[in-house]
């Protein structure tokens, strides 16, 4: 039986053969797998949550279905519909995610639904809709192998994408395709690059102004359908690669190197290190920008190409499921499209919000007690946002905090209701990976007897709410309604069905014009002369908040980090008198804990480094986000290290 990986974004084809999982020859990884697909069947079973609970106990479903309407119905009559909150994730089918919202912005009206999405790709997503109309890449992942230059900054896929790395490596060492790498740590992926720039954090819009100003100086800047061009060249004039040099840390001849090597095919492709920091949004429209005016932003081989860290990533927008979305890419804002899902949902006027609130903004909602009703899917919010005890402890200010989840996760354990559901392999359903290929997840392995899939726990509630226009008998009744909301869309699935996204269906997109604009830095504001910029990463090994992985003694044997380990330079480890393996107290302006040193010579002064999957690094975190996607910056913090 074929299906999916449910781990990164590249949403590889898998052949589950028993308990073996396999590579399947599938559109997105042709025949190559990571060693994080190979637990899927190890650890399906371990942890599950067995049966729907409530505060008095285990219960029934017709019990528990009953409990979730009315404290909903109750929240509703008493404090109105914001004051039910819905944070789902990404790791659920395409129609599972559309049914939640179905529910959450079309039958309870609230404005308070948001994606974990918002954590990784809001600002990719952000800068693309700016940009080229929609928030979708122009290339895909075969683009790789016709590339003459691979353009990566912010990312390390390495470490993070091995599928997409090993094709990076095959086109690089094969093809004698240049590999250039932008990042502030010398990464397992930097170690292969034709040109390593070891950036400064959070000066990554001056280095693409500088590369910019060089094409404009060199008159290979082509600025025809670039609404917005006077702004951007204004802007790009400024940082001849002298100035940006001493800003950024990148020597002058290297900033020029760059610029000459943008004449071929280039694929650019960025990741959370652009993301996940206060101006992420617009570093992601100067990458695309830089790709339209050295005419890569679209063909073979070149192409913008933000790598999406989970499997459903876009699913996830395509259903609408991000703060301030509708199906089918449709906005809140945007009134004929608020007025059309109305009228598909039949549902009276104004009965969607117009006003949303992201998950930047929902622990503030939970402290200030608007929030009585919260509804968690499929996410581990206790362990994954910022300020991540401080979280922890605001969900004690809910009424009624609902968590529906596979596992008996950090978050579960803080319920009031826990609602289980059927995980990766025991449901159907499509998802869409980073590069807009929509694959089909089969049904592999029956699901343990009191779970439920997804769509069919927030279909049964929708009913109890009286809402007969809930009413799902399969998957597949909701793949039909999802094309019926999709059609003319940039998303339009029409000509397809299960049998045929079996073998994967790539959208194409290519963009008529590029809108740009010129910036507005946030330069990187250190506390003072003894602070240092934090930097969470992800291990090869593990994955988010380790809900699968971390149940697999091989991963957790192969993982080469402990879960307290903190990165830091050998000169900064020198200066502070510190050694391998001591301890030492990291201090935020949110927290303070301890952690363990390890000295690296691969990080530049003032640079740490610290796995974030097991809550430490984001129990630091504060809520600084990027202005527009209002994505955390979980690349941009700033701490203190003292002697213990």
């Amino acid at each position: 039986m074929k299906s999916i990986c449910p781990f990164c974004g590249v949403g590889c084809g898998i052949e589950i053969n028993g308990n073996k999982v396999l590579p399947a020859d599938h559109i997105t990884n042709r025949g190559s797998m990571c060693i994080k697909a190979s637990i899927l069947s190890e650890v399906k079973d371990i942890e599950r949550l067995a049966s729907p609970t409530i505060p008095t106990g285990d219960v029934d479903w017709e019990r528990a279905i009953s409990y979730v309407s009315d404290k909903i119905k109750s929240s509703i009559r008493k404090y109105g519909k914001n004051s039910v909150g819905f944070y789902i994730g990404a790791q659920i089918p395409t129609e599972d995610q559309y049914v939640a919202v179905k529910l959450g912005k079309g039958i309870i009206g609230t404005g308070v639904f948001d994606s974990n999405v918002r954590l990784c790709m809001a600002s990719a997503a952000s800068a693309l809709k700016f940009s080229l109309g929609v928030p979708l890449p122009t290339a895909n992942y075969d683009d790789i192998d016709s590339a003459d230059v691979i353009f990566l900054i912010g990312v390390n896929p390495a470490s993070n994408f091995p599928v997409i790395w090993n094709r990076i490596l095959k086109r690089k060492n094969r093809g004698n395709a240049k590999l250039i790498v932008i990042d502030p740590v010398k990464t397992e992926s930097a170690e292969a690059a034709d040109i390593f720039a070891m950036i400064r954090p959070g000066t990554d819009i001056v280095l693409l102004a500088s590369i910019a100003n060089q094409l404009l100086e060199l008159g290979k800047a082509d600025l025809s359908n670039l609404e917005g061009r006077e702004d951007f060249v204004g802007f790009a004039k400024k940082w001849y690669p002298s100035k940006a040099s001493m800003v950024t840390g990148i020597e002058e001849f290297m900033i020029k190197k760059m610029a000459n090597m943008l004449s071929g095919k280039v694929l650019f492709m960025w990741g959370m290190g652009v993301n996940q920091t206060v101006n992420g949004t617009d570093t992601g429209i100067a990458i695309i920008t830089l790709a339209a005016i050295s005419n890569n932003l679209h063909g073979e081989g070149r192409g913008v190409l933000p790598l999406t860290g989970q499997h459903n990533s876009m699913g996830a927008r395509e259903a609408g499921a991000l703060a301030g979305m509708l199906p089918g890419f449709r906005y809140v804002d945007k009134e004929d499209d608020v007025n059309f899902m109305e009228d598909f949902w039949n549902v009276p006027r104004l009965t969607i919000s117009r006003q949303y609130w992201t998950v930047t903004e929902l622990h503030k909602l939970v402290e200030e007690h608007k929030i009585r009703v919260l509804w968690i899917i499929g996410s581990n919010p206790v362990v994954s946002v910022p300020e991540s005890r401080r979280f922890k402890e605001a969900l004690s200010y809910v009424d009624t905090v609902i968590v529906q989840d596979v596992y008996m996760t950090e978050t579960a354990r803080e319920a009031d209701v826990i609602l289980p559901a059927s995980g990766w392999g025991e449901r159907d359903g499509i998802c869409t990976s980073g590069d807009k290929t929509v694959s089909y997840l089969s049904k592999v392995y029956d699901p343990p007897n009191e779970t439920k899939p997804d769509w069919e726990i927030l279909s049964k509630v929708g009913m109890s709410l009286g809402a007969e226009n809930m009413k799902f008998s399969s998957t597949y009744d909701i793949f039909q309604e999802m094309k019926s909301a999709f059609r003319g869309t940039p998303i339009d699935l029409n000509d397809t069905d299960y049998q045929t996204l079996k073998h994967g269906y790539r959208r194409e997109f290519v963009p008529t014009a590029v809108k740009t604009k010129g910036f507005q830095l946030n330069p990187v504001e250190y506390l003072d002369h003894n602070s240092f910029n934090l930097i969470t990463v992800r291990l090869s090994t593990q994955w988010n908040t380790t809900s699968k992985t971390g149940k697999s003694w091989k991963l957790n044997m192969l993982t080469n980090l402990s879960r307290d380990a903190l990165l830091i330079s050998m000169e900064d480890a020198k200066e502070l008198g510190i050694d391998d393996g001591e301890m030492i107290k990291i201090r935020s302006r949110e927290n303070c804990l301890v952690a363990r040193v390890k000295v690296s010579n691969k990080l530049q002064r003032r640079v740490l480094y610290m796995p974030f999957h097991w809550g430490l690094a984001n129990a630091l975190m504060d809520w600084k986000a990027d202005p527009v996607s209002k994505e955390p910056a979980f690349k941009q913090l700033y701490v203190t290290l003292h002697a213990i």
